[in-house]
C-alpha cells in the first residue's frame, strides 16, 4: 500500500513539472529567469506562503504596483498577461515553481 502511495505522488508530481514546463518554461525561456524571480519574492516576502500568495495574486492581476521587477523593466517590457489558468492548475504550478527555485533547497 505504501509502495502505491508513494508511485501516485511520484507521477503526480512528474505530472505537474511538465505541466509546469509546458505552461510556464516555455514562454520564460529557462530556469534562469525563474531563480531571479525566486530571489526578488523571497527577499520581499521571505516565508513559503507569503511568496505563493503574492506569486498567485500578481499572476490572477497582474499590475505594475503587485511586480517585484524594478520599475525600469516594467516600463521597457510591461506586466505580465493575466493568467488563463484555472485557480487550482495556477496554484499547482505556484507549487512547482516553489519547490524547483527556492532558495532554501539550493542550500543543502
Amino acid at each position: 500500500m505504501v509502495k502505491k502511495i508513494a508511485l501516485f505522488i511520484l507521477i503526480s508530481a512528474f505530472l505537474n513539472a511538465s505541466e509546469f514546463d509546458k505552461n510556464c518554461l516555455n514562454c520564460h525561456g529557462g530556469d534562469f529567469k525563474f531563480h531571479v524571480i525566486m530571489k526578488k519574492y523571497t527577499l520581499k516576502y521571505s516565508s513559503e506562503e507569503k511568496i505563493k500568495e503574492a506569486i498567485f495574486g500578481y499572476l490572477k492581476e497582474p499590475i505594475a504596483e503587485k511586480s517585484i521587477l524594478p520599475s525600469e523593466y516594467i516600463k521597457k517590457f510591461g506586466v505580465k498577461n493575466k493568467s488563463t489558468l484555472d485557480d487550482e492548475t495556477l496554484r499547482k504550478m505556484i507549487d512547482v515553481y516553489y519547490k524547483r527555485f527556492n532558495l532554501q533547497s539550493k542550500l543543502y
